[in-house]
């Protein structure tokens, strides 16, 4: 399946430095944003117990690498 997308060029700058931020190309970085809109989609609509609920945000969450892995974001480093 081929998709065209009309973009003005901020835009596909933009779709680029995100692409390039996440280490991939703009098709795997799209591909990517579409499976979480489908998984939080999921999320929202299922009714299940809390704790599964948890151990599913934890698995997604586990899935997605920190966009800047050097900061050190604790509580120790914010409050020194």
């Amino acid at each position: 399946m081929n998709l065209t997308l009309s973009l003005s060029p901020e835009e596909s700058a933009e779709l680029q430095r995100r692409a390039a931020a996440a280490g991939t190309d703009v098709k795997t970085f799209l591909l990517h944003v579409i499976h979480d809109i489908d998984d939080a989609a999921e999320m929202a609509t299922i009714d299940i117990p809390y704790d599964e609920w948890h151990q599913a945000f934890q698995e997604w969450l586990g899935r997605h690498q920190s966009k800047n892995p050097r900061m050190d974001d604790s509580r120790e480093s914010i409050y020194e």
